[in-house]
């Protein structure tokens, strides 16, 4: 194949994956935040729409999801309000971000990257690892020790409310299908909901963001323990910590393939129109010797997947 025809299949890759991307802003433009609610477990934030002012790129016409969601929840400390952006980035890729203002306080909550497979066209992934790297004053390996400290737990936290949370820390938030332009996994309506209230519980946890949830322990550190001197050694870290055995992870084509193929919770059989987010799980767990292969996964729904826990058989 030559050169030029190389470069002609890229132009057209990426034109393709442009007006996959509009057609996906257009279905979230057009998706409301159900009831105007953020909720967290039995929790809920009741919100309305728009924002005081204009916040990061709201307003810019290179914004994909214009003014269609922007909120503002009361909360303890006051107002916090929140944008969700679509837009192409400098390093030319498609991010959806989530940023804040709060007390006078504002910065970027959340964002994940539009992912694109050559294995699996026709899909567009949201996966993002879940990480603090906030500046913090003190010890280098104090702070160090802290955010991974944040990180473990708000990963709990996560996976506690349904949310598939890989053991190294990747978020498994959605796939959507550019040939039926629908999620794969969720809802649009569950998506936008899911990423709100992931940015509002990051930002908690961050603690620099003007603002903290009243349901939630505070995560702000007191600069003392930043301060020592002494090194954080293994055995003031929580064992699980120390002890977290990395296992393969699915590779995202993969992912798609599996939800492309069983589209419902094997198990109990519901879909994501039935209020479920669907995860992709090893049948013959990958602890007892199972294989990250098609024919060694399923589609289970968070509830079936929480059920099954570390089980070998498909019928717990």
């Amino acid at each position: 194949m030559s050169n030029d025809l190389w470069v002609f299949e890229d132009d057209v890759l990426e034109d393709n994956e442009t007006l996959a991307v509009l057609k996906m802003a257009n279905l979230l433009k057009n998706t409301l935040l159900p009831e105007g609610q953020i909720r967290i477990g039995s929790f809920f934030l009741q919100g309305e729409e728009g924002i005081s002012k204009p916040l990061q790129y709201s307003h810019e016409h290179f914004q994909l999801l214009e003014t269609f969601h922007n909120y503002t929840f009361g909360i303890h400390d006051g107002e916090v309000e929140l944008s969700l952006q679509l837009y192409e980035n400098i390093n030319n890729h498609y991010r959806i971000n989530c940023f804040s203002r709060c007390n006078d306080v504002t910065g970027q909550l959340f964002s994940i990257n539009l992912t694109t497979e050559k294995d699996a066209k026709g899909s567009i992934f949201f996966m993002q690892k879940i990480k603090f790297s906030e500046r913090l004053e003190g010890h280098p390996e104090s702070t160090k020790a802290f955010r991974r400290m944040k990180q473990e737990v708000f990963c709990g936290l996560l996976r506690k409310l349904g949310f598939e949370i890989t053991e190294t820390n990747d978020l498994f938030l959605g796939v959507y299908d550019t040939k039926t332009e629908t999620f794969l996994n969720t809802t649009a309506k569950k998506f936008i909901s899911d990423f709100l209230m992931i940015s509002l519980l990051k930002g908690h946890f961050m603690g620099n963001k003007g603002y903290q949830l009243e349901i939630l322990p505070s995560y702000s550190l007191d600069p003392i323990w930043l301060n020592l001197q002494n090194d954080i050694s293994k055995e003031k870290l929580p064992e699980k910590i120390i002890n977290r055995r990395g296992s393969r992870s699915i590779p995202l084509s993969l992912r798609f393939k599996v939800l492309e193929r069983d589209r419902c919770c094997k198990l109990c059989g519901r879909t994501p129109n039935d209020g479920v987010k669907l995860h992709v799980d090893h049948i013959t767990p990958y602890s007892f010797g199972g294989t990250t292969t098609l024919e060694n996964l399923q589609t289970l729904c968070e509830e079936c997947n929480i059920g099954k826990s570390n089980k070998s058989s498909i019928k717990y």
